[in-house]
């Protein structure tokens, strides 16, 4: 057998882009000896010159990069969503038994293991062969230590002809897989069900085209099972094939060869090396000795025996119309359709070889075939040969899963239609596709390869090349396929995947690529999409839930529009309130007088909440004036029980409505991010209005009701504890002060501890809003867990920030802390991190006000047997909103800014900070982003350098933070106090103030760059 005759290039130059020094396979035996190669390294032949240019032509550019980078965003965006689509219609015809192995009573869960075990292993074959093909002309030795299972399978597959024999079993592995496939996720072969199934409510078309077609099905397996894998194979072949799956794979593939079953293909082989008189080459192994060659022509006659029952009964059953094929499709044309398939994929794996051969033919030679140097112009020029691999694959891909329905027998159980009358275990065998796959791998495969690569000028002068060339770069043109570039992208990065030029040659781990960087564009793109649509179908619940009286507000007879009137204002107002408190903090070491006359709103804003102590007093009482917004909208625009609205499905109703998704995805969005997105950089525009003066006075007014002024007795007692003072702007408190002072505590106590007792009393009576079926004394759990998570949740954040300014060698000491650390600051995390949070935080609010908000039937008594007018004070939620505020709040600040390391060593932050992470990497609230672009136009918002300058700027290292609710600690001789401050994605801290002051200033893009002047605050 000859290694020239039998390789397939299916990674020739996948991304030339990607790796200049990728491996070119080529593959070749044209009949004249010094032309014959086989692989080469770096190829400085022609092919590899134009293989090389197609790498760095892969990228259209029209009028500039920013239309290329727009148009691959748009492509990336639109294949993976319907890939993601394809997949979920995959899964939905898998658990809704509407598949064949369904039919034939295999549970859901097995389809869908076995189909996840069969694509991984088809992406472990597809991208292997490439490995190990390419791998051949490396020195062993170089990553015999680094890389010990990738050595074991080179050492097997390059020893004597091992690798023609690990490739003509490791196609009849592929073709395998492919039928298996198509039995697992193909439709039953009661065509007509399947069809009315309407999966996922898809229309009659789409069904069709979707499932009955299995377009569904082959683009998944393409993407997932071959491209992404060849993708990354292509210039990572050391890492990807260091496994032990990989080992497996080369051993079974040999096993198959072994065996005979395909060996027919060599007497192909040999006839075809009589006719054009080229000797069949061998890879140092001795000639066939006596014993071995009776052994190969066994081999050969039974697999010629196997080839002949196979086509046999294929041919018979498609004769008798007893195979898979869509009913009403005559005997004759499947029989025609069959062969013809067969054909076209033969044709297709023949030219690849016959292109490769002729690439290095004289050009006087090639002048005399003008059809077949006009082929081959075609596929050579600019990033033709990428396009045209990929679009074979598809082609092939697709036209396997054709033939294997094509060739899948389906026999009624009586038994009187089996194939010659066999038996019903000889027919169940016939059944299984095995024989389909051998005539596809024989017949439709490894023959034209032994053809294309005998006769390469001849098999390229067929006009039929052309067709089929132009119908590969069309597929690929499309992007149908695109998403396995994104899908490589981050297989690459969780895998670990290296190029092998990091091992081989030193180079940098981490090179991001232009190709990655539209990646990435695309998913950003598209989260964004997504975000929109769900934030969209979000507000259309909450306001169809509204006009249809499904909400708590209609419990209370409040009218429909009222409701919505309400809801909307305190949207309006929870944004003013969360983008209102940042432009506050972040502007006071500003000079009024520089805004005084432009802005004179916010100068008056700025005046009465930077007087003295306001500012922290500003931010305890707008604490609790966020949370009671919070409540009060979960009381207008809650569902009540068994809401439905739009038609939802189950499923749907029970996450927008049941869980309260809708109400609080809307809330975090247009409540919180997108005012914080836009406070962050317009600081002067954002609060200049009376709205905001109305909050200042709101939230200072709440704070002199010394409703919370028991936070301030756990300030003074973590004072004494600590031995820190606390620190103040305003002289010292005079005895009727103090008198004052104490008294509003005793009141704020006095409070507390009535909220509890009423709403402890409540949850043991099982009368509030808690979820049905929910015993008292677990709703009483959820609420004190759900406060300590939310009290983290704050005083992480404080501690964070605490501890951020702390020596390394000082933070080392604690372990778990200094992890945290790293975690929270690295990269971009810190942004992410304090997003995640805040998603987190609304969302526990909102359960905690249904938790908390009682509900009296007409039936029952009232709490403690009140009056009717106490009852419906306590209905209001309002004194969950107070124990939330300080016990879920402000009392965890506290102990955060006084023993911040200790804070951060509980092993539960680590699990909260991923959890963050997650939650923000899912983009669920990035549509908060392009809300804010559009808010930021309607109200003509400018940023705040334009009104002021900036010819105080500092330039500082990139501090990555977030817009958010936020803590800023001042270290002042060794004394922790802090400061509510909004964060963005970029920070300034002004070095040249006090050592131990340091301040976060926002920006939605690039830091903010303004000169602070030195202050210091502290806070409950």
């Amino acid at each position: 057998s000859s290694k020239s005759i039998i390789m397939d290039p299916t990674t020739t130059d996948i991304d030339s882009a990607e790796s200049n020094a990728s491996i070119n396979i080529y593959v070749n035996n044209n009949g004249g000896g010094d032309e014959s190669f086989g692989i080469e390294n770096n190829c400085s032949s022609r092919s590899g010159q134009q293989a090389a240019a197609a790498g760095r032509n892969n990228n259209i550019h029209v009028h500039g990069p920013a239309v290329s980078v727009s148009m691959s965003t748009i492509q990336y965006s639109y294949s993976l969503a319907l890939l993601l689509f394809c997949t979920a219609i995959v899964m939905s015809a898998i658990f809704t038994n509407q598949t064949k192995a369904g039919e034939d009573g295999i549970p859901p869960i097995a389809i869908f293991l076995i189909l996840c075990g069969l694509i991984s292993w088809l992406a472990m074959m597809e991208g292997g062969q490439g490995c190990l093909v390419g791998l051949q002309p490396l020195d062993k030795a170089v990553y015999a230590d680094s890389h010990p299972i990738t050595h074991q399978c080179t050492t097997l597959a390059h020893k004597g002809d091992n690798t023609v024999r690990f490739i003509v079993g490791r196609q009849f592995l592929v073709v395998l897989v492919v039928f298996i496939t198509n039995y697992l996720c193909g439709p039953s072969s009661t065509t007509t069900a399947y069809t009315s199934a309407s999966v996922l409510h898809l229309p009659a078309i789409a069904n069709e085209v979707f499932l009955n077609s299995g377009l569904a099905m082959i683009l998944f397996t393409i993407v997932m099972g071959q491209l992404t894998a060849q993708v990354n194979a292509a210039f990572c072949m050391l890492d990807f094939i260091n496994t032990r799956f990989m080992l497996l794979t080369t051993y079974i593939s040999l096993a198959v060869e072994m065996s005979g079953l395909l060996h027919s293909v060599y007497l192909v082989q040999m006839v075809f090396s009589k006719i054009t008189r080229t000797p069949i080459e061998f890879n140092g192994e001795d000639p066939l000795s006596s014993s071995r060659r009776i052994a190969f022509w066994l081999r050969v006659f039974m697999s010629l025996a196997i080839l002949a029952i196979s086509l046999a009964v294929t041919l018979k059953a498609l004769f008798n119309a007893n195979t898979a094929l869509i009913d009403g499709v005559p005997a004759f044309v499947s029989v025609i359709l069959f062969f013809a398939l067969m054909c076209f994929i033969g044709m297709m794996e023949g030219m690849q070889i016959a292109l490769f051969a002729v690439v290095r033919m004289p050009d006087h030679k090639l002048r005399n075939h003008p059809e077949v140097q006009k082929n081959c112009e075609l596929v050579f020029e600019g990033s033709n040969l990428q396009a045209f691999l990929i679009g074979r694959q598809i082609c092939v891909t697709g036209c396997m899963f054709f033939i294997a329905r094509i060739t899948t027998l389906a026999i009624n159980a009586d038994g009187n239609d089996h194939i010659f009358g066999v038996p019903t275990m000889v027919q169940a065998f016939f059944d299984t596709g095995l024989l389909g796959a051998i005539i596809t791998t024989i017949v439709g495969s490894l023959a034209w390869r032994v053809i294309g690569s005998s006769f390469p000028l001849a098999f390229l002068s067929n006009p039929l090349i052309n067709i089929i060339i132009r119908l590969c770069l069309l597929l690929e043109k499309s992007g149908i396929c695109s998403s396995s570039w994104v899908f490589a992208r981050w297989h690459k990065v969780i895998a670990g995947y290296n190029p092998d030029e990091v091992y081989l040659a030193g180079h940098e781990r981490t090179v991001t690529s232009r190709r990655d960087q539209d990646i990435d564009t695309a998913i950003s793109f598209l989260g964004n999409l997504m975000s929109l649509a769900l934030l969209g179908l979000s507000i259309a619940v909450v306001m169809c839930a509204i006009f249809t009286g499904q909400t708590k507000s209609s419990v209370y007879g409040l009218p429909s529009f009222v409701s919505c009137i309400v809801f909307w204002c305190l949207i309006i107002w929870l944004a003013m309130i969360e983008g209102g408190q940042g432009c506050l903090v972040g502007l006071q070491p500003l000079d009024k007088e520089k805004y005084a006359s432009s802005h004179p709103m916010t100068f008056r804003c700025t005046s009465l909440a930077h007087k003295g102590d306001n500012m922290e007093r500003f931010i305890v009482g707008r604490q609790f004036l966020a949370v009671l917004v919070v409540f009060v909208i979960s009381m207008c625009a809650s569902p009540v029980e068994g809401a439905n609205v739009l038609g939802l499905p189950l499923l749907a109703k029970d996450i927008f409505l049941g869980l309260g998704f809708a109400l609080t995805l809307s809330t975090i969005v247009l409540g919180q991010l997108t005012a914080q997105l836009n406070a962050a950089q317009c600081m002067l525009d954002f609060i200049n209005n009376r709205l905001m003066l109305f909050t200042t006075y709101i939230s200072l007014a709440i704070e002199k009701s010394g409703l919370l002024h028991s936070a301030y007795l756990v300030q003074v007692l973590f004072a004494k504890m600590t031995g820190i003072p606390v620190e103040t702007k305003e002289p010292p408190r005079n005895a009727f002060q103090n008198i004052l002072f104490w008294s509003r505590i005793l009141f704020s106590l006095a409070v507390l501890g009535f909220s509890f007792t009423i709403t402890l009393k409540a949850l043991f009576d099982g009368k509030t809003a808690m979820w049905e079926g929910v015993p008292p004394y677990i709703s009483v759990i959820i609420f004190f867990g759900l406060m300590c998570f939310v009290g983290l949740m704050e005083g992480m954040q404080i501690a964070l920030f605490a501890v951020a300014k702390m020596p390394e060698e000082h933070l080392a000491c604690h372990a778990v802390a200094h992890q945290n650390c790293k975690l929270t600051f690295e990269g971009s995390n810190l942004q992410a991190f304090l997003i995640g949070r805040q998603i987190c935080v609304t969302c526990c609010m909102f359960v905690i006000a249904r938790i908390t908000s009682i509900t009296i039937n007409d039936t029952e008594s009232n709490i403690f047997g009140v009056p009717d007018a106490i009852q419906e004070f306590f209905n209001t939620g309002l004194l969950g909103a107070v124990i939330t505020t300080i016990v879920g709040s402000l009392a965890w600040r506290i102990i955060a800014s006084s023993f911040p390391l200790g804070f951060l060593s509980n092993p539960l932050v680590n699990i909260i900070i991923r959890l963050c992470l997650l939650l923000e990497k899912s983009g669920i609230c990035s549509s908060s982003w392009a809300l804010a672009f559009i808010q930021k136009l309607l109200f003509k918002y400018r940023v705040d350098e334009e009104y002021i300058g900036s010819d105080n700027a500092v330039d500082v290292e990139d501090v990555h933070a977030t817009i958010n609710e936020s803590i800023e600690v001042v270290v002042r001789d060794g004394s922790l106090n802090t400061v509510d401050r909004a964060l963005t994605e970029s920070s300034v801290i002004d070095e040249s103030l006090s050592e131990d002051t340091w301040s976060m200033m926002s920006n939605m893009h690039t830091p903010v760059q303004r000169r602070m002047k030195s202050y210091e605050h502290h806070l409950p």
